[in-house]
């Protein structure tokens, strides 16, 4: 007898750990205490074991009534929170083997009793959609008393008028929408790197409260090539004749520090230009730093150290561009069903903005992004397959679809979109139809400039058009 039910315990663990950790050794565990009073905000700690996992990847935490989220520190993940759901999205993972997503847990004023907090991690192996559950947290809400409720179990409250006056400063940031003014600098260093033909670019950009899509860029010369040092966060190519590092959404910090190579194998004198683009009240805007002279020999070079103050002029804002949360997109090709799914977007393409054709004045300034037209167009993905079985005329019988089904073969998939749209309002409303009447329920927006693939939030900020859901 005992030794059955040595056998059944065995079996029922060997049951839970492949339910939730899985036998590819990634795990999802939370730090999320037992307790919370009512109006009270605690810390929690959400932390992914991934090992060398790479890719795209997405976190999802889903709270019951009462409960909600705010954001503290996502690790380069594109943030978003709706109806009890938190979602972290990477396009790419970030290197370490743990990720440990950190948040501030809140606990609505009339909230009460036995509430359950599960979590989920998708990402994508073997060309393949695979999840691990994290095992859902029991959380008891307590009742709390007036403005002490606010005061973390942890810290002891030195008397009721700061909590008081946190209550009040929480209510005041959550019944506006309007972003603080950024008052966005950035500081660029050139140093000598390890021969005379590097050289070390380091940059600190100050970007104050902004947050979403954004991007910084210097222009490279032919002949030379560059490599990233530090990212924070940032997605880093080199396109175009340019040095991008581009966010989907920025951290929340205040300051970014970035940094790269610069090695050449030939005689290069240069005009190092750079520039930082970003969201502001949902404007579009960038600064432009003052250009500097650089020199990269082969044999010998005078050692440039420059370091660049900035004090930025605000232009006068006249167009807005509508934030967009990017689409969190994943691949989940199959080989007997021919099941449309989505598929990431890379935020590594050229976000094209106002490039000035003549030298820039000596001092840096931030401007308004003006409108361009460009060649946007909006179309809508129905599916990526790495089955080369799936073509457009299979995707044309199987979902009912009229029109032309376009495709390109792109990162190892073929991917098949319909459409084609010079507004993103056409573009969803035909996104909207296909889910609804076509049964393509992982149909969603891309976009493309001159033919080059970008992202939605690229194109709106291009085109100056408004994002809708």
């Amino acid at each position: 007898m005992i030794k059955f039910l040595f056998i059944l315990v065995n079996a029922f663990a060997v049951f839970i750990y492949s339910l939730f950790g899985g036998d590819n050794g990634i795990t999802l565990s939370g730090n999320i205490p037992k307790t919370i009073t009512a109006g009270q905000e605690v810390p929690i700690e959400l932390k992914i074991t991934k090992g060398s996992m790479s890719g795209f990847a997405k976190l999802q935490l889903e709270l019951p009534e009462g409960l909600s989220l705010k954001e503290l520190d996502n690790k380069g993940a594109n943030y978003s929170y709706m109806d009890g759901v938190a979602k972290w999205v990477w396009a790419s993972l970030p290197s370490e083997g743990e990720i440990i997503i950190k948040a501030t847990l809140v606990a609505g004023a009339s909230a009460s009793g036995a509430k359950t907090i599960g979590a989920k991690y998708s990402f994508v192996e073997n060309n393949a959609k695979q999840v691990v559950e994290m095992v859902p947290i029991e959380i008891t809400v307590e009742a709390g008393s007036g403005t002490t409720a606010a005061v973390t179990t942890n810290e002891t409250p030195t008397n009721t008028n700061t909590t008081s006056t946190t209550a009040v400063e929480t209510n005041t940031q959550t019944s506006s929408n309007k972003e603080p003014a950024g008052n966005v600098t950035v500081v660029r260093t050139i140093t000598k790197g390890a021969s005379d033909a590097e050289y070390i670019i380091n940059l600190k950009v100050k970007k104050g409260s902004t947050r979403g899509f954004a991007r910084y860029s210097d222009e490279l010369p032919t002949g030379v090539v560059a490599k990233a040092i530090s990212t924070d966060g940032s997605s880093f190519s080199v396109a175009d004749g340019k040095v991008k590092f581009v966010w989907v959404s920025v951290l929340l910090k205040d300051e970014l520090e970035l940094s790269y190579s610069m090695t050449s194998t030939v005689t290069v004198s240069m005009m190092l230009k750079g520039e930082y683009s970003y969201l502001e009240d949902n404007q579009s805007k960038k600064y432009l730093l003052t250009p500097e002279p650089l020199a990269l020999t082969v044999n010998a070079a005078v050692a440039t150290n420059t370091e660049t103050a900035v004090t930025p002029t605000v232009a006068t804002i006249t167009e807005t561009v509508a934030v967009v949360t990017p689409t969190e997109t994943a691949v989940t090709p199959t080989v007997a069903v021919v099941t449309p799914t989505e598929t990431a977007v890379t935020p590594t393409e050229t976000l094209a903005v106002v490039t000035p054709t003549e030298t820039p004045t000596n001092t840096n300034t931030v401007e308004n992004v003006a409108k361009q037209d460009g060649n946007v167009n909006y179309m809508v993905q129905i599916g990526a397959f790495t089955n080369g079985n799936v073509n457009a005329s299979v995707l044309e019988q199987k979902f009912r679809i009229s029109e032309s089904v376009k495709s390109e073969f792109s990162g190892g998939f073929s991917k098949f979109m319909v459409g084609s749209h010079s507004q993103y309002k056409d573009a969803r409303d035909q996104r909207e139809s296909i889910r609804n009447n076509n049964g393509v329920k992982g149909a969603f927006v891309v976009a493309y400039n001159q033919s080059k693939r970008i992202t939605v939030q690229e194109a709106l900020m291009i085109s100056n058009q408004k994002w809708f859901k």
